[in-house]
């Protein structure tokens, strides 16, 4: 049998990175008020829009409603985050300072 190689190694352990990063409610429940952009960025990756102060991350699936919104204050930390999808309301949940 072959061994894999640190490349082979290298990708899948990206890719199981990768998996993590996105906008689920778990993942949405991991970012806590005061953690950095870097530290968020890791947990739900890439946002879908990116402002000065806020973050939006929707689901890639056009019919997922679910819209999650972090807000960072001056120095670039968690002020607030909110979960909103309109078709599960009781899930809907906002934490610190969000609009």
């Amino acid at each position: 049998m072959r061994q894999p190689t640190g490349r082979a190694l290298i990708v899948v352990a990206a890719a199981l990175a990768l998996a993590g990063c996105q906008p689920t409610r778990q993942n949405y429940m991991a970012v806590s008020v005061g953690q950095t952009q870097d530290q968020v960025r890791k947990i739900l990756g890439t946002p879908r829009y990116q402002f000065a102060e806020e973050w939006v991350y929707t689901m890639d699936d056009p019919r997922d409603l679910t819209k999650v919104t972090i807000r960072f204050d001056a120095d670039g930390k968690v002020a607030g985050k909110s979960w909103q999808n309109p078709e599960e309301p009781w899930q809907n949940h906002r934490e610190g300072q969000v609009p």
